[in-house]
């Protein structure tokens, strides 16, 4: 048999060799593991980590002086048990999801996008500046703010987008410096009483932000089981739902993953890597830059420099935590929006701020880990099966 012949047996791992038989191997060396086996995997991992993470809090809240169960029920209230816990934990996914969507885009094509905080804030910056200054009627308005946000997030990373194409800047460093930018443009705008500043009575200590939007723009609430979701939720999941479905099934998704494996290979596939790149990066900007407008619509009602408040951040976590697959992003931001929404409520139990924030912080932890831990599994089984081809076809 040749060489060509031995190494197939070990990559489909259908057993035919010159004694008729392959060794047995261990791992994932010589076969495909199947999809049941990896998310069983996944499961466990995540399982692991957060009850280690729920007892280490316990742990970390009992040596401050708090009560563990009195935690744990505040998280839960917080974010899923009290009335109106979970629409407030549904309007707080709708962000990070967004978010997370873009990311998984711009990281599909090989384009590293780490500036969604930025990109956020300008997208609420567009949303406030439509819904403040346009004047028409209030549907209309509404949605062109909030296509004036994507947009606005647009514009931002496609700054990164053009300084990569024309001088080869690194997209990682300029989205992320552009990011420590974007704060400051609002905070000037919002401190001048002849830009958005809020000059009204409301504020009479003339604290740096904006008026707050009409009721007439803002996000209708729908009550469903006794809770208040605002339609950016729907949005947001069909939304999700259309791109998950296009990077899976369309002409686009392949070039943008041919794109993120090799620009050689796609190049000579005729992938325009300036054209389809920058486009994913331009993309990863307005899908942040809407999620900024849905928080400005939907929540916050008003402009300020810390708009942005981490959903940028914990939208890439959101991302990273779903290991760049768009399927798995709704879930993982409802995971995140839980930690962010029932982390309001600890302090109620007494328990100082610091140690709230390492509380959640541990969880945000108890999620990254089983991602991380999936990655050097993967990376092992393929060294496995690399070194295991190797042997096959030496002579």
């Amino acid at each position: 048999m040749t060489a060509a012949g031995h190494s197939s047996a070990a990559v489909t791992g259908n057993g035919a060799g010159s004694s008729g038989a392959a060794p047995p191997e261990s791992g994932l060396v010589g076969r495909v593991e199947p999809r049941s086996v990896r998310l069983a995997f996944q499961v466990a991992f995540f399982a692991l980590f957060l009850a280690l993470a729920t007892v280490a809090s316990g742990a970390l809240v009992a040596l401050a002086g708090g009560s563990p169960t009195a935690v744990l029920d505040a998280l839960l209230d917080g974010s899923l048990r009290s009335p109106g816990a979970w629409g407030r934990s549904l309007i707080e996914m709708v962000p990070l999801a967004l978010v997370g969507l873009g990311v998984v885009v711009a990281f599909k094509a090989g384009s590293y996008n780490i500036g969604q905080e930025g990109q956020f804030a300008m997208g609420a910056l567009g949303a406030a500046v439509v819904s403040l200054l346009v004047p028409g009627p209030g549907a209309l308005i509404m949605a062109l703010a909030l296509i004036a946000a994507a947009a606005a997030g647009g514009f931002w990373a496609g700054i990164a987008a053009v300084a990569e194409a024309r001088r080869k800047v690194d997209v990682l460093i300029s989205t992320l410096l552009l990011t420590f930018v974007a704060p400051n443009v609002i905070l000037f705008l919002v401190s001048r009483d002849y830009l958005l500043l809020d000059t009204t009575e409301s504020n009479n200590r003339l604290a740096s932000q904006s008026e707050r939007i009409a009721e007439a723009l803002r996000l209708p609430n729908l009550a469903i089981f006794g809770n208040k979701v605002h339609v950016g939720v729907f949005v947001a999941l069909v939304v999700t739902a259309l791109v998950a479905l296009l990077l899976a099934r369309s002409v686009w998704g392949l070039r943008l993953r041919t794109l993120g494996l090799s620009t050689r290979t796609a190049r000579r596939a005729g992938v325009r890597p300036g054209v389809v790149g920058g486009g994913a990066l331009v993309f990863s900007g307005a899908a942040a830059g809407l999620a900024g407008g849905m928080l400005l619509s939907g929540a916050a009602f008003r402009l300020r420099a810390e708009i942005a408040n981490d959903f940028g951040w914990h939208g890439l976590l959101v991302a990273l935590v779903a290991r760049v697959n768009a399927a798995a992003i709704l879930p993982v931001a409802f995971f995140f929006a839980i930690v962010r929404t029932g982390g309001g409520f600890l302090t109620a139990t007494g328990v100082s701020r610091t140690v709230t924030d390492v509380v959640q912080a541990l969880f945000v932890v108890a999620a990254l880990l089983p991602a991380a831990l999936m990655f050097i599994r993967d990376r092992r089984a393929a060294r496995r099966m690399a070194l295991h081809s190797v042997s096959d076809t030496a002579p």
